[in-house]
């Protein structure tokens, strides 16, 4: 809004802009100290009315000039703090956007790394860089984009003032937040920053490291060196926050490195104690009376300690590493007391925990010197002599093979097992944790997985009824066991919750019995109805998450709960009921398998794996072995994609899983491994460890009860421990024993074997391996929504229906048509017309056709677009639909037999209605009539609507279960 004043205002503005260009630095440095007096804190209006809407102008000079003098320092602090008040006040983001356009950013970062450049311009300059972080997304990755995270994490390293490094970090954690494009980036650079000499500098890093990994899935192995050597740093803050960040690293798949370093980090060579003597700041060990490496030596014992008592399974490993020799050659350090303290609360530790070291360490110290440690392990140092100094020093304690028998080595010709030895071990170990896994499945699933906070839940109330649970679940036949269980879970929520407010995941009575009688889908013991219902299960779980099916199955099981009662349905029926799960031609062929056995088998299954392949309709290979086993007690493996898994990674197979060589191997290992006793068991205790720990993302090795036979992991471990040493410089340890995975002695002719190189970032996910994916086919169909007029005032759709075979076979969709790659549509579009005039006896024309909009649903192997027009009829238009048609109005076309598309498609006319209807006169919606031509039909903006995918993991039907569980 103009005034009066605005003239004069403009002239005041040109004058200072004039007086700028010609002045000298005497004249600038006087203009900006005015600027800075009557502007600071000022918001944008007020800076855009003071000069006349052309404060950018001003702006722009400043970073110019800047620009060009930040080299020689004039007056920069004074040309930061003024281009700080417009970034400051910065509204819609314009003087920002002016600021980078003008190379703002990059002369930012220019000042961090100039030598000539003060601390107080740093902190500015990075102040500067703050407010732009903080502005947005967007902002972050421009400041990345320009090498940011490197010029400020130098600038922290090398700065001298803590506002100075306080400001970087600040920095630093604003760029992680919010900003996945470069979050890796900002992560490697905080790692690189872990490595300067400044305390401060380290400190902050290590906090920022803390904040990002938390949000990082997996942890980079170049974080283990830098964590290794700040654990020498004379500065407690620095050595605490990298203990507690190896601590929180035990969970990453950096952990076997991290564990062989530190155990290594207890035994220092005389060429590092003599490296650490002879560095600059020797001044300062004598003062402080302790050796870097000495220091790192005590910071790794406690560490071990540390990591030890978190976790038997840490404890594991560190003993295969040899941690107990290493622990007492640190005790016989008699240059660093807190060495021998740490070493010593560590080895008690491993000593009071294993009876086993407890003798090795007594035999290998001696009586006397074993009985002084026990006890005080604290103060053993006080009293120790040189002799026994020197007897841990040279001490021999080995006891890595004996803790680790279970894990022998492997034969060069791994991809298979090697007699019954091998098979029984492992069959048993994996049955061992199935029967564990189940046990504990009613307490954990039912009341864990249902997010009963730990604060919310009484454990002294709910403990006796676990008690009792635990008692009758080892008595009574499995159907009781879960009744039991289920009743005595549902008694402690009740009493944990006794008001329906205070817990959303308190069951009904109606909950608790419809899970009793999920179960007893297994356990059923009518075997034509168990057979029945795994059947079932597992053609709905293939190619489908269990989330989706979990619905379905319930809907299924309650409608057609027998063979006999599905035989009697219509494929309508069926159809209607399959809508939305995707591959419909699954349920097409339960239909007939139904109808088979009820005409042609007398109404029952058949009772063998061969017979179930052949007897019925859409059962493969895996689907026939599946239900053979679970429901019959046949003796036959089972291999989906789970299984699949597990086998290539145990036997280290790095061929492609799907050629026909690795299927027919993997189908042989099957059949080698299942237990004949317990068949179905043993199949779902396959399938349970590849959904639940040998994942295809982030496997949690660390839980696998077969880790010890699994040459995936063994190759990791390996790898990790050639590395260490590497790393570390300890070549001269004894190599490791156990072969590569490039040993097989057929390697150039085995057809199981990698035909790619070992990736080290991917451990054990290098198998399997997969052919590269075929991209989609790309189709555009075009459809046309007819609508007309009900007669209880509802409008209602036209239907046509799919042929009986091919893609969503049966189907009930709207009229459409497939359009041609080079296609501008005309063509098809009066062909359509053509069709659906001839379907309603009545005719169109192209012109009524009106244009909704685009519908984009993914198929597993076609990219579908649905090109979306519509025509609204009169009464009299229309006639009685032919036999493949027909009207339905929107409530029951939601019930029908169509597919997720056709949904789609009405969900998005329903939005173009609603939006017509608001943007009308008087709110009131304007119909289209079959007679008039609409010339000003709009275009609609093309939507892009995905489908989920379905899942193609297939679960063991115990896991299914237990997942249709959790959702009643």
């Amino acid at each position: 809004m103009s005034t009066q004043a605005d003239p004069a205002n403009i002239g005041k503005v040109l004058g200072f802009l004039r007086e700028w260009d010609r002045g000298d630095r005497r004249v600038r440095s006087r203009m900006l100290n005015t600027f800075l007096t009557q502007n600071t804190g000022k918001t944008f209006y007020e800076l855009e009315l003071e000069f006349a809407q052309v404060a950018s102008l001003f702006l722009a000079r400043l970073t110019t000039w800047m620009r060009l003098t930040y080299m020689f320092g004039t007056f920069l602090g004074m040309q930061l703090k003024a281009i700080g008040i417009f970034l400051s006040a910065s509204s819609h983001d314009q003087y920002l956007m002016e600021f980078l356009e003008d190379g703002g950013v990059l002369t930012l970062l220019d000042i961090l790394g100039h030598f000539q450049s003060k601390e107080e311009e740093k902190t500015e300059a990075l102040r500067l860089l703050l407010t732009i972080s903080n502005a947005g997304r967007k902002y972050k990755e421009i400041i990345c984009e320009s090498h940011g995270v490197k010029a400020i994490a130098e600038c922290l390293a090398k700065s001298n003032t803590d506002e100075t490094q306080e400001t970087a970090w600040a920095l630093l954690e604003s760029l992680s937040h919010g900003n996945p494009k470069y979050q890796n980036q900002i992560y490697k650079g905080l790692i690189a920053l872990m490595t300067c000499t400044s305390p401060k500098a380290q400190q902050l890093a290590l906090h920022t490291v803390h904040t990002v990994q938390a949000k990082m899935k997996t942890a980079h192995h170049s974080i283990v060196e830098p964590l290794l050597i700040m654990l020498r740093s004379l500065h407690l803050e620095v050595q605490d926050g990298a203990i507690n960040l190896i601590l929180d690293l035990r969970g990453h798949d950096v952990r076997p490195l991290l564990l062989n370093g530190l155990v290594v980090l207890l035994r220092p060579t005389k060429e590092e104690v003599q490296h650490h003597m002879h560095m600059k700041e020797s001044e300062r060990i004598k003062m402080t009376g302790s050796l870097p490496v000495f220091v790192q030596q005590a910071a790794a014992a406690k560490t071990i300690r540390l990591l030890a008592k978190d976790s038997q399974e840490v404890s594991h490993e560190l003993l295969s590493l040899g941690v107990i020799q290493h622990l007492l050659y640190a005790m016989g350090n008699r240059e660093h007391a807190d060495a021998q303290i740490q070493a010593s609360l560590a080895l008690e530790h491993f000593v009071r925990s294993y009876p086993v070291i407890e003798e090795h360490v007594q035999r290998g110290i001696g009586s006397t010197l074993f009985a002084a440690f026990m006890h005080q392990a604290d103060t053993l140092y006080m009293n120790m002599d040189e002799i026994q100094a020197e007897i841990l020093l040279t001490n021999k304690v080995d006891i890595t093979e004996e803790e680790t028998t279970h894990a022998s080595s492997p034969s060069p010709t791994y991809h298979t097992f090697h007699g019954p030895a091998d098979v029984l071990l492992l069959r048993s170990q994996l049955l061992s944790w199935y029967d564990k896994e189940k046990r504990e499945l009613p307490w954990r699933t039912l009341v864990k997985k249902r997010n009963i906070s730990s604060t919310g839940f009484d454990k002294k109330v709910c403990g006796p009824f676990f008690w009792v649970a635990k008692i009758h679940f080892a008595a009574a036949p499995r159907p009781q066991q879960f009744i039991t269980l289920l009743l005595c879970w549902y008694s402690c929520i009740s009493v944990c919750f006794p008001k329906p407010g205070e817990c959303k995941t308190r069951p009904t009575s109606v909950t608790v019995w419809l899970l009793v009688f999920l179960l007893q889908a297994v356990t059923e013991s009518d075997l034509n109805i168990r057979t029945y219902a795994v059947w079932v299960s597992e053609i709905m779980l293939q190619q489908t998450q269990v989330a989706t099916v979990i619905d379905y199955y319930n809907k299924w099981m309650k409608r057609w709960p027998t063979l006999q009662d599905l035989a009697a349905a219509t494929l309508e029926e069926v159809n209607q009921m399959w809508a939305g799960l995707g591959y419909y031609s699954r349920g097409k062929r339960l239909h007939e398998g139904a109808q088979k056995v009820a005409s042609e088998l007398q109404g029952q299954m058949p009772r063998t794996v061969d017979s179930l392949l052949k007897q019925l309709p859409g059962v493969g290979r895996y689907t026939a072995a599946a239900v053979g086993s679970i429901a019959l007690g046949q003796v036959t493996g089972a291999v989906d994609g789970n299984v699949i898994r597990v086998l290539c990674r145990l036997r280290a197979i790095g061929a492609d899983s799907t050629s026909p060589a690795v299927t027919e191997a993997l189908w042989s290992q099957a059949n080698t491994l299942v237990d004949p006793e317990r068949p179905g068991d043993f199949n779902q205790a396959m399938m349970e460890l590849g959904a639940r720990v040998c994942t295809p993302k982030a496997p949690l090795c660390s839980q696998c009860p077969v880790r010890s036979h699994c040459h995936s992991f063994r190759k990791v471990h390996v790898k990790q421990e050639k590395n260490s040493r590497k790393l570390l410089g300890k070549l001269d340890r004894k190599p490791s024993t156990l072969p590569d995975v490039e040993d097989c002695m057929t390697s150039d002719t085995c057809p199981l074997c990698p035909s790619e190189p070992w990736d080290d970032d991917l451990g054990v996910q290098n198998f399997p391996r997969k052919p590269a994916k075929k991209p989609p086919r790309v189709e555009r169909t075009l459809t046309c929504v007819v609508v007309r007029p009900g007669e209880d005032g509802e409008d209602e759709y036209l239907l046509t229906q799919r042929p009986n075979k091919g893609l969503l076979a049966g189907l009930w969709e709207f009229p459409s048509l497939l359009q041609g790659e080079k296609s501008s549509g005309m063509k098809e579009k009066r062909a359509l017309c053509a069709q659906i005039s001839g379907l309603l006896g009545t005719h169109l024309t192209e012109s009524l056709f009106q244009y909704v909009g685009e519908v984009v649903h993914i198929f597993s192997h076609i990219h579908q677009t649905y090109v979306v027009h519509s025509v609204c009829l009169k009464d009299a238009d229309t006639q009685t639909p032919t036999e493949n048609t027909q009207w339905l109005t929107g409530s029951a076309l939601q019930e029908a037999a169509v597919s997720t598309g056709v949904k789609k498609i009405v969900k998005l006319c329903d939005s173009v209605d609603s939006q017509k209807e608001q943007t009308s006169k008087g709110g009131k919606r304007q119909k289209h009539t079959g007679t008039k031509n609409n010339k000003n039909q709009q275009t609609s903006k093309k939507k892009k609507l995905s489908a989920a995918g379905s899942g193609s993991r297939q679960l063991s039907l115990s896991a299914f279960f237990n997942s249709v569980k959790q959702e009643s």
